[in-house]
């Protein structure tokens, strides 16, 4: 024997409560997965599922509106793009620098936030050492294009990626918050 639905149905009003868990539920799963496999604070977890890019991202009182706070640093995603150059003087002008990477959980978190982006990370030309902004060298690995001329970096996806720096892409900003 079928049950039919119809719109006087009383099991109607049931399923949609019904749903809605559902919808609760897996937004629970994605958080739980993020703090368990990416070993995150739950509250960033949070703010992430926030994260779009129109700058809806998670506040903390210690960073500038619209920048995300992570590990005693502020973190700022344009939505506009601009060549590496026009990107670190659009970081200072933020009185921040373009994103460098000191650690491995600091990469995680970057590659939750952001999939093509500039960071903070050149070289002079081929002959040199990758360096980040803040002087120091490069100790993760980075993918470097046929081109010699890509003395830029990006972060794409989970990797540090070689690139044109005059060409235009969006850029992370990184804040040191003082303790």
């Amino acid at each position: 024997m079928a049950i039919r639905l119809t719109s006087d149905s009383p099991l109607l009003p049931w399923r949609f409560i019904a749903e809605i868990l559902g919808i609760i539920f897996l937004k629970l799963m994605f958080i739980v997965v993020i703090v368990a496999v990416l070993n995150i604070p739950v509250f960033l977890a949070i703010g992430i599922l926030e994260v779009n890019r129109t700058q809806k991202a998670y506040h903390c009182g210690h960073c500038p509106e619209d920048w995300l706070s992570y590990s005693n640093n502020c973190y700022y995603i344009s939505s506009d793009k601009k060549t590496w150059a026009e990107s670190q003087m659009a970081c200072a002008s933020k009185k921040s620098n373009l994103i460098y990477i000191d650690n491995e959980e600091e990469m995680k978190f970057m590659d939750i936030l952001s999939s093509y982006s500039w960071i903070g990370l050149s070289r002079e030309s081929s002959d040199h050492s990758w360096l980040w902004i803040n002087g120091s060298p490069l100790k993760q690995k980075i993918i470097e294009t046929s081109n010699p001329m890509y003395n830029c970096a990006m972060l794409l996806s989970s990797n540090l990626q070689s690139a044109s720096c005059g060409s235009a892409t969006t850029y992370i900003c990184k804040l040191e918050i003082s303790s």
